[in-house]
């Protein structure tokens, strides 16, 4: 099973440098009132500037809250995402709250560029060109983005005992990346079964185009839900640039960041830098907010998508050859399959998924890689088996009138009660620009109570 970087990484003592990637998470939520309608209202001012605050920012409405943690283990991510969120939640308005569910709240009916976020001049006219493409709706659905990158213990262990192939580090980046992409595309159908957690949508979002005659999975994974403008040759590196390069110029896109794809090959600021500097990083985009957690997201999700890198990585069972544009393809109509099931439906490929976990749990075993992982084996396990357990299961009931809104109503409340509990208060964004280093950051919102690495 495992491969040769695998038993490298084995003989070199460096699987714990492997397991413990860096992780950034991105977490978008719009701004609600009381009754579940999308606020019109400004960025809040006590959160500094979302064009210079590097850790509250807005997205493509300008309702869409955005909070972005450090790069840190996956724990100390999500203590930041718990921190930056309260202190959001505080500066809110009387009366507003940040609505839990990725499919946003009410949209009003008419719904033009005045709700697009109020940015300088160059991204203004971007926005623009894409409500302009696609609508409002479809830049609507919020979710969470999950970065990482390997140690470079590892990469330059592999630089200096591998072969030829693996000569410096831009070639082992540019080897690595696009391997484990195409592992997390090849199941991002069994993630979407997993923590898919937006069943359906709420009162304007389908008004012209008819949406789901039920209950589905995930409408935001699904053809129905976000931008997916289109597809990108996750083969290798070189490929993808010029791809996403190609549509650029024939205008396809108006930016290359007009691609929303599931996963982001991440670097410099210039796309063609991935190309001589490596890449530095990938992106996950394929999760949706996790209404039932504060965080939006568990530390069991996050778990799980460790222990997947470390298994893309370090083994060659699902490993991808050939025609891999034609798989990768397959991929993505298996997800959309899988977000269009009812919610309390077995999965059409759940033999296919408990082979993955029976993998998984060999992996696991034969690393000895601990308890931790081996709970999440487990919670995964039930989840296959008994699909009402996984998120979406969960919502089914709480649907009434085909809406979630009573109930996320109910959630956004609870948070923002929770938040408006905490003694200590951070004040550091209400005065100037909100450009803290993480350290800065670090000691002025946890003020001794957590100690992140």
């Amino acid at each position: 099973m495992l491969s040769k970087i695998g038993n490298k990484i084995i003989d070199h003592h460096l699987v714990n440098s492997l397991l413990n990637v860096s992780m950034g998470i991105e977490i978008e939520r719009m701004r609600s009132d009381q009754s579940g309608n999308m606020k019109l209202t400004p960025h809040p001012d006590g959160a500094g500037s979302p064009f210079t605050n590097p850790w509250i920012t807005k997205d493509y409405l300008e309702s869409m809250t955005e909070i972005v943690t450090p790069a840190l283990n996956d724990l100390d991510s999500l203590h930041f995402d718990y921190a930056l969120t309260r202190v959001l939640r505080r500066v809110l308005p009387d009366g507003e709250l940040l609505w839990p569910l990725s499919m946003p709240a009410i949209l009003p009916k008419k719904k033009d560029k005045s709700l697009l976020a109020i940015e300088p001049p160059e991204k203004q006219a971007y926005f623009e060109s894409i409500c302009e493409r696609y609508g409002i709706t479809r830049g609507a659905p919020c979710g969470v983005h999950i970065n990482f990158s390997i140690e470079d213990a590892v990469l330059e262990c592999l630089v200096n005992n591998s072969d030829a192939e693996l000569a410096d580090i831009v070639t082992v980046r540019n080897n690595i990346y696009p391997n484990i992409a195409q592992g997390f595309i090849k199941y991002r159908w069994l993630l979407t079964y997993l923590f898919g957690a937006s069943p359906v949508a709420q009162q304007n979002y389908f008004d012209k185009v008819a949406g789901p005659e039920k209950p589905i999975r995930s409408i935001r994974q699904s053809h129905f839900g976000f931008i997916d403008s289109f597809d990108v040759d996750y083969s290798s590196v070189d490929k993808y640039v010029d791809k996403i390069l190609t549509a650029f110029e024939n205008g396809e896109i108006a930016g290359v960041a007009e691609f929303h794809g599931s996963v982001r090959f991440r670097g410099g600021k210039e796309l063609d830098a991935l190309k001589t500097d490596g890449v530095k990083y990938l992106e996950l985009r394929m999760f949706d907010l996790d209404p039932t957690e504060d965080v939006s997201i568990k530390t069991t999700t996050l778990r799980f998508v460790r222990l997947l890198i470390a298994y893309f990585m370090m083994t060659d069972g699902d490993k991808l050859s050939g025609d891999i544009i034609k798989q990768l393809d397959e991929a993505d109509q298996k997800n959309d399959r899988v977000a269009l099931e009812s919610p309390d439906e077995h999965c059409e490929y759940e033999n296919e998924a408990k082979a993955l976990i029976n993998n998984l749990r060999s992996f696991t075993n034969q690393l000895e890689l601990g308890p931790e992982y081996l709970e999440v084996i487990d919670m995964v396990t039930d989840w296959i088996d008994h699909p009402t357990h996984t998120i979406s299961g969960q919502l089914l009931p709480q649907i009434k009138d085909n809406s979630l809104l009573e109930y996320g109503l109910k959630q956004a409340n609870r948070f923002q009660s929770d938040a408006l509990a905490g003694k200590y208060v951070f004040n550091g964004f209400k005065t100037g620009d909100g450009k803290l280093s993480v350290s800065e950051l670090k000691q002025d919102l946890f003020n001794g109570i957590w100690d992140a690495k």
